[in-house]
């Protein structure tokens, strides 16, 4: 009787009348109640409720009172719950509208990337519509692996999209080997100086440490000539390092107009949900202002909604008249100089610097050459 009481039973007690009557016309009529146990004036059993109705009907015939003192199973569970039409009319909106929506982003897992491997590949999917609130198809994706690639910070990708949850998987791009990202054309001097140091990848070196060359002369070859003659070609990769010097000028104002932020600001929120995007209303932004964007994710009880919010804060700058020293103007100009060297040689090692100012009532100029060391190769000509 056990699956009975799992769905559906009903424990009574039958008092007064004649109740040993009753079991037997109930036996006779093929309803087994079980667990029965006598009690003063009758006694106290379980049955199917589906056959209490029977055994109501055979008591009333007998004059026996019976009450139900417990109701167990499945069915009893779930009876109010049946009776609820408005919960069975939202079950009915909701699975379909459950089903709908898993076409939809609702998270953007990254978690196999770093930090920053994470953030580059959401900013590169964004730009391809692929964010939380996006739809998405495999046009989509095949686009979005492609950009992932583009982007140089992945040597592949792979996009898989299942119930709303958008999987990124990569592997960071692994630098070129030195030879493979050597040039057919040879290598020349960017400009002129006395080689110190060379290193040869591939190719042939065609200068020596303590010659001098000159801008656009060739200083790793793409071919040399074995013992028979014959001419071996492969592609030209190396450094070579020369003692140069390089000089820079710097015009700094000593009087300036800047902006700088007021410290009022304004926020604009833009909405992105179910493929389209919503720009809610806000303060209309300053026009001179500093912009900050960044895009949140909502949530509704710790779980993340299918929709994504970029949020722009606009700061308000105003102009304002900045003055300097002519301390402040020439470390001013000192470091735009350095900036400018370091972009032309990234790995120069600086050896002397020969400076010359002059300060006007407006205006400090500055010029300075620096003597240093660094790799002048290049695969143009100096002059293109």
């Amino acid at each position: 009787m056990e699956p009975v009481r799992f769905w559906a039973a009903v424990e009574f007690t039958a008092q007064n009348g004649s109740a040993a009557a009753l079991l037997s016309q109930a036996a006779a009529q093929g309803l087994h109640p079980y667990g029965v146990t006598a009690r003063p004036g009758g006694f106290c059993a379980h049955c199917a409720a589906w056959q209490y109705r029977r055994f109501a009907a055979l008591a009333r015939k007998l004059r026996v009172r019976l009450r139900v003192h417990k109701r167990q199973g499945l069915y009893f569970c779930i009876r109010p719950l049946l009776r609820r039409a408005g919960l069975w009319a939202g079950l009915a909106l909701f699975v379909p509208l459950l089903l709908w929506a898993q076409q939809y982003v609702w998270t953007v897992d990254t978690s196999p990337l770093t930090t920053g491997q994470a953030a580059r590949a959401a900013a590169v999917l964004r730009a391809n519509d692929l964010q939380p609130g996006s739809a998405v198809t495999e046009a989509k994706l095949t686009a979005g692996e492609y950009a992932l690639l583009q982007s140089g910070e992945f040597s592949w990708a792979s996009l898989n999209f299942a119930k709303g949850r958008l999987e990124v998987r990569a592997a960071a791009a692994v630098p070129k080997p030195a030879i493979a990202a050597g040039t057919l054309h040879g290598l020349r001097a960017r400009c002129a100086g006395v080689v110190t140091k060379t290193n040869l990848i591939s190719g042939t070196m065609l200068v020596v440490p303590g010659q001098a060359v000159e801008a656009g002369q060739g200083l790793i070859g793409t071919a040399r000539q074995e013992r028979d003659g014959a001419l071996i070609f492969a592609p030209a990769a190396g450094t070579v390092r020369a003692q140069l010097e390089w000089s820079d000028a710097q015009s700094v104002p000593l009087e300036e107009t800047v902006l700088q932020p007021t410290g009022r600001y304004t926020v604009r929120y833009r909405l992105s949900a179910a493929g389209q995007n919503w720009t809610l209303p806000s303060v209309q932004p300053p026009e001179q202002a500093l912009e900050r964007t960044r895009h949140l994710q909502p949530e509704l009880l710790g779980l993340p909604l299918p929709c994504s919010v970029e949020e722009t804060t606009f700061y308000e700058q105003q102009p304002q008249l900045l003055r300097r020293t002519e301390a402040q103007a020439l470390a001013l100009a000192r470091l735009h100089s350095l900036q400018t060297l370091y972009t032309a040689f990234p790995d120069a090692v600086l050896i002397a610097r020969k400076e010359d100012t002059s300060c006007t009532d407006t205006t400090l100029e500055y010029t300075v050459v620096y003597t240093l060391e660094a790799d002048i190769c290049t695969q143009n000509d100096p002059g293109s």
